[in-house]
């Protein structure tokens, strides 16, 4: 395992270190900075199956003996961070939640990839765990709100946001950004969860009441769903 490294970030830092070539996030002293709670984060953490956590002993800056320190991989971070709604936090550190919400993931990538730790080996293999697939992505949004929706409707929702293409999980030109390609695939980065996942919620509340597709048997194809257009009911 390497030394901790202190990412600067909007005025504040996030503690990290390095091991098998992927970056561990040091979680108490990056949640005590979003001002929640982390033994309520923690608690919450070890009942998620998606969960990747590592116990180390380390001594952090400004501390003056080693100690026992939580650390998660970006991927976990990003996921708990999606979990948490911005306007349930206090106001003083909402704008940082956004900002960690969205920016954080680069900025630990930026600085592993081109920053004083440099690391050959963190090429696809690095950025690939910050991505889930939609699939993931729904079941995440089923155990954090409770409502359990197929994938495709989380798709369609998408391509009425402007996010998708009309067919297929291929996002739009200018929606790039949010998602990443695996080389066979389109998966959703993880810091964007939060940001869809309210696009998600707008599109639900917009269309009232929901217009999914009633499931109907073609002859010879079975079930289908059909396509969800704006304003149908």
């Amino acid at each position: 395992m390497s030394e901790i490294v202190q990412i600067p970030f909007h005025g504040r830092e996030v503690l990290a270190v390095e091991d098998g070539g992927k970056p561990f996030v040091i979680l108490k002293p990056a949640l005590e900075h979003l001002g929640l709670d982390y033994k309520n984060q923690h608690e919450k953490l070890r009942r998620k199956s998606w969960a990747c956590m590592v116990l180390r002993t380390m001594q952090l800056p400004g501390d003056s003996q080693r100690r026992e320190h939580t650390t998660v991989d970006v991927r976990t971070f990003l996921m708990l961070l999606a979990t948490i709604d911005e306007h349930r936090v206090h106001e003083d550190v909402r704008g940082l939640l956004i900002q960690f919400q969205s920016e954080v993931a680069d900025v630990i990538e930026a600085y592993f990839t081109k920053g004083h730790v440099i690391n050959p080996r963190m090429r696809q293999a690095f950025l690939a765990p910050m991505a889930v697939t939609f699939d993931d992505a729904m079941a995440l949004y089923g155990q954090e709100y409770g409502f359990d929706y197929p994938t495709p409707f989380f798709t369609q929702g998408l391509r009425l946001a402007g996010y998708l293409r009309q067919g297929g999980c291929v996002p739009r030109r200018k929606k790039r950004k949010y998602f990443w390609f695996n080389g066979t695939s389109w998966e959703i980065r993880s810091w964007a969860l939060p940001i869809l996942f309210g696009e998600f919620d707008n599109i639900l509340r917009e269309l009232t009441p929901l217009p999914w597709q009633q499931p109907r048997l073609d002859e010879g194809s079975g079930q289908h769903i059909m396509p969800l257009k704006r304003g149908e009911s």
